[in-house]
């Protein structure tokens, strides 16, 4: 037998070998994925041990394991999914038709899957359609919409949220007289904006975004490198990772930009993004419904936001939504 470090095994992303604590049992099997859970579960055993296999064929079956990994995790498209046994929660209220909503976010689901395993190109290619299918058959409806409470995916936050963001931020552009082409741009980097993430491990997912911001500010900085070096995307798309948590007054981070240092395609990602945050209710405010929504950006207004994006958006719905969200899914 072989001793494993922790350090080794972290370089794995599909397990290429059967581990075995100090009393020879088995605790993982070879094609495992090897989650942040179960490298920290792993951390407790005090040796850990595999067969010996040389390096060459543990690279071999490393690699093997990660292709068929990859086309596992690929093997789907928007029109042909199976959406039959995907549960989630549904707006009722909104604008897009029920059926559409859960293919969406459960197309969306499984691009999050390549991400988590860092499979970031193969992601990306699955996004595209995705920007396509949000500014044909999503913007026909959802541009019609009165109410913002109309247009947002309620439910499950890490797929909805990513979502609303690009959506919302695209229906900002649009209003600002963009092109189609930039309009696609701020939608892909809407729905990425947050990828950074992907490489952060939160104790508390559920907590308050305030109570694990000093943990998370990193994200920016990671999705910056993640769209630059790993996606290979225009730098502007880029910057909105790393500028959409900076502030219209300097507050923001990670730089402390301010104004018109920030770009305009970041300065609508933050609105969107704070937005939607709002309503999911992940800051220190508490809101019921979406004219407390808009109410609370109001109040924080132009120290955080631009005038032009934030009154921009704010006149794009009806401010006397008041319907409360929890009566609004099923």
């Amino acid at each position: 037998m072989r001793l494993v470090t922790n350090k080794e095994l972290s370089t794995f992303r599909i397990l290429p070998f059967d581990l075995y604590n100090e009393s020879n049992m088995k605790i993982l099997s070879a094609g495992e994925v090897l989650t942040a859970g179960k490298l920290i579960m792993l951390k407790n055993h005090p040796k850990i041990y595999t067969e010996d296999f040389s390096n060459e064929a543990i690279n071999d079956s490393q690699d093997v394991s990660n292709d068929n990994n990859r086309t596992k995790l690929m093997n789907f498209s928007y029109e042909m999914m199976d959406i039959s046994d995907f549960e989630t929660v549904i707006n009722t209220d909104c604008v897009v038709k029920q059926e559409e909503q859960i293919r969406v976010k459960y197309y969306y689901k499984k691009i999050l899957d390549l991400f988590n395993q860092h499979y970031y190109k193969e992601g990306l290619e699955k996004l595209y359609p995705l920007v396509r299918v949000i500014t044909s058959n999503i913007y026909m409806r959802v541009q019609r919409a009165q109410k913002g409470s109309e247009i947002r995916f309620m439910g499950e936050y890490e797929i909805c949220h990513p979502l609303n963001v690009g959506i919302l931020s695209g229906l900002i552009a649009k209003k600002l007289e963009y092109n189609l082409t930039d309009v696609e741009h701020i939608i892909l980097a809407g729905i990425l904006h947050d990828i950074g993430k992907f490489q952060i491990t939160l104790e508390d997912k559920s907590a308050l975004l305030t109570n694990n911001e000093e943990e998370v500010k990193e994200h920016t900085t990671i999705g910056y490198g993640i769209i630059k070096n790993e996606l290979n995307l225009p730098e502007n798309i880029a910057l909105v990772a790393l500028e959409h948590h900076e502030n219209n007054d300097g507050s923001g981070y990670p730089q402390g930009l301010s104004s018109d240092y920030i770009t305009e395609m970041s300065q609508i990602i933050n609105v969107a993004n704070y937005y939607d945050n709002l309503a999911c209710n992940r800051t220190i405010f508490h809101v019921t419904c979406n004219r407390d929504v808009l109410r609370t950006m109001l109040e924080v207004g132009t120290k955080r936001f631009s005038a032009k994006i934030l009154y921009t958006f704010i006149h794009m719905f009806n401010y006397d939504d008041a319907k409360e969200f929890d009566k609004m899914i099923d």
